[in-house]
């Protein structure tokens, strides 16, 4: 069977080629982690004040929040706490992320 001559690469492979996979997947992992934050905070009533006080610093806190990786595992961890929640980090084998 031909293939579709209209079709190129998967997103995916587009990705690894240009060596952002790993980015791409860093990024959307912390929007995931930002999202179930505000979730749980909405759920519980807080803001971002409880993690100002918290975390002891209104930059650190930005950065929980913003589109940047660049916090530390136990910023994270630190914050899942204070909405009752704690960090869990998995390895998934690739091409099964989805799951």
């Amino acid at each position: 069977m031909k293939k579709n001559k209209y079709s190129g690469s998967s997103f995916d492979s587009f990705l690894k080629e240009e060596g952002l996979d790993a980015e791409v997947a860093a990024r959307a992992a912390k929007r995931t982690f930002v999202h179930q934050l505000e979730m749980k905070m909405e759920k519980q009533k807080k803001n971002k004040n409880v993690f100002r006080k918290a975390l002891k610093s209104p930059s650190t806190t930005e950065r929980v929040f913003n589109e940047h990786t660049g916090i530390s595992l136990d910023t994270m961890a630190k914050a899942a706490s204070l909405v009752n929640c704690v960090l869990n980090i998995r390895l998934v084998p690739q091409g099964h992320s989805k799951a």
